[in-house]
């Protein structure tokens, strides 16, 4: 039987992508996990891979159209497979299987004069100033896409740098996609989560020594520090599962079951949140070499990785950075800041001044999930397993 090819959610809080381009055909021969075709949504472009074994019988979203996210684009089957697709079900963008000829009907233009867009591509219009009566839709429908409204964008865009917009002080520059997506919710977060912060020291000075030993041994793996805090926080969300969850309403808290790390990760195009899906199950090497390939692919702008995160890690150590504190990324109820391993003198039992390698690291929590308690026990417990990496 037929299987569909869905549209990836690809974050929480997302309601659309856009297929970039099919890198198969109708009828073409496909094998399950083939890469097929690319989406993007406004966090970054995704791989789509063949559900199964069979062929490409039907695309339902061509190059540039636009689908609601977890809805068929596309089918693969056996080879002659027929396919039907109901008109209210393609309305609604969720294709229904019959065994009739395949037929897509079209739908109505719409009354005389009424401009037909898509909710989606109504509020960028509006978000950017554009003009409704300015847009022209390039499908044979003439219903206005997400795809119309970009075209006009780009084209002020080019405009824009062509002849840069300057003030009497200095230049006006372009805010991108995903700039404006980190920053629209992240300001939401602010407004809407209140934060506690709970900053611990952690001595790293064995977990540097293992980290050594570690890489000494293994030839194609290489583990580093930031390997160690995403291992040693899967081990704890897995202890304190309230942290491992979303505020959803004041009557409700959702648990999740399952512990998917989010990894922020800084990019040309802004920042990018890589998921390390069901670390929890993942050992140090298969962690160290899966965040490799997340961090690699979110560089290029895509994403391997179409599930949400539910606990992120952002990590500044590289930068020589001692102290600093992270926003939580909604509908997450904790994200942990840390900050630079530095040699620091420590007083040790028999009161002697020693150097230690000292990193602190912050945990920001929704105070309507949990409280100071709760965050205090969590962030302690990940300084134990990072002191005492034998144990991770």
């Amino acid at each position: 039987m037929a299987e569909k090819i869905i549209m990836p959610q690809g974050g929480q809080d997302l309601k659309f992508g856009t297929v970039v381009r099919w890198l198969k055909k109708e009828g073409d021969a496909v094998q399950k996990g083939e890469l097929i075709c690319e989406v993007e949504t406004e966090k970054a472009v995704f791989e789509v891979n063949a559900p199964r074994d069979g062929f490409l019988l039907k695309i339902i979203k061509a190059d540039g159209e636009e689908a609601e996210i977890l809805t068929a684009i596309g089918y693969v089957g056996d080879k002659g497979e027929q396919i039907a697709l109901d008109e209210s079900s393609m309305q609604e963008g969720k294709p229904t299987l019959t065994k009739r000829t395949a037929h897509v009907k079209e739908r109505s233009s719409g009354p005389a004069g009424k401009v037909i867009i898509s909710p989606k591509a109504r509020k960028i219009a509006r978000d950017h100033g554009i003009n409704l009566d300015d847009l022209v839709s390039s499908h044979a429908d003439g219903k206005i896409t997400t795809e119309d409204v970009q075209r006009v964008m780009r084209r002020e865009e080019s405009a824009c740098s062509a002849q840069p917009a300057q003030t009497n002080h200095g230049k006006a520059i372009k805010v991108g996609k995903i700039q404006k997506t980190t920053a629209r919710r992240l300001r939401q977060s602010w407004q809407q989560a209140p934060h506690i912060f709970v900053t611990v020291s952690v001595d790293m000075t064995e977990a540097t020594a293992f980290r050594q030993k570690f890489n000494q041994k293994q030839s194609n793996v290489k583990l580093s520090f930031n390997d160690l805090v995403v291992k040693a926080s899967a081990a704890v969300l897995k202890e304190f599962p309230r942290v491992n969850a979303s505020y959803i309403d004041e009557d409700t808290i959702m648990q999740w079951d399952d512990i998917h790390i989010g990894i922020a990760a800084a990019t040309e195009q802004g920042l990018l949140m890589p998921v390390l899906e069901d670390a929890a199950a993942l050992s140090l090497i298969e962690i160290s070499k899966r965040t490799k390939e997340l961090a690699e692919a979110a560089r290029s702008g895509k994403q391997l990785s179409t599930q949400p995160s539910r606990f992120t890690i952002s990590n500044l150590g590289m930068y020589e950075v001692n102290h600093f504190t992270a926003i939580i990324n909604p509908p997450e109820s904790a994200i942990l800041a840390v900050s630079s391993i530095r040699k620091m003198p420590r007083v040790d039992g028999d009161k002697n001044v020693i150097v230690r390698e000292m990193m602190e690291i912050t945990l920001s929590l929704d105070h309507r999930v949990g409280d100071g308690v709760l965050a205090a026990n969590f962030v302690n417990r990940i300084k134990q397993l990072l002191e005492h990496p034998n144990q991770l």
